[in-house]
């Protein structure tokens, strides 16, 4: 099943005296903020007023979010959008569609279900959990036989996967 609104960031803190927030993203490509028209925070929905995006961060202005005080209830409230208006190159999967996905090898064998991914280099690294234990594994091409986010089923390689799987009790 789908979500209806996916997380694209969360308020980091009010920026200025006019109600706009700080935002730390939750995108690899920042100016996916450009296009926003709306954004739901507690599941109102709010306009985008202005978007800001420099070196320095991303900045939004919200209808309705007029002074300081008003933006500081927004601090650490997460961000979402219509997943209709989340756009996703061809190729690459949102993370709340990998989430809960069941991993296995060619003969059927489970592997484990992806409870995380973590974004700290080169690859993501997807965590599986299989009864206790945890098992990570950068999600690399070469890994991957098959993938159906629909029916949240990955096929890996096990030669591949055996060669860059970590695990931990």
């Amino acid at each position: 099943m789908t979500q209806d609104k996916i997380t694209v960031g969360e308020v980091a803190r009010p920026h200025g005296v006019g109600g706009t927030v700080k935002v730390n993203p939750l995108t690899d490509d920042v100016r996916r903020f450009e296009k926003l028209k709306s954004v739901f925070v507690d599941g109102k929905e709010y306009a985008v007023v202005r978007v800001s995006v420099s070196q320095n961060g991303v900045f939004l202005t919200l209808d309705g979010v007029s002074d300081r005080n008003a933006a500081e209830a927004f601090r650490g409230k997460s961000l979402q959008v219509k997943r209709e208006n989340a756009s996703v190159a061809k190729g690459r999967v949102l993370i709340v569609d990998v989430l809960g996905c069941s991993v296995c090898f060619e003969d059927g064998e489970v592997a484990g279900e992806v409870v995380d991914v973590l974004q700290h280099g080169a690859a993501d690294v997807w965590v599986l959990k299989k009864g206790k234990k945890q098992i990570l594994f950068p999600a690399l091409k070469r890994v991957f036989v098959s993938e159906d986010y629909e029916e949240k089923k990955i096929v890996v390689s096990r030669k591949a996967f055996g060669e860059v799987a970590v695990y931990e009790d």
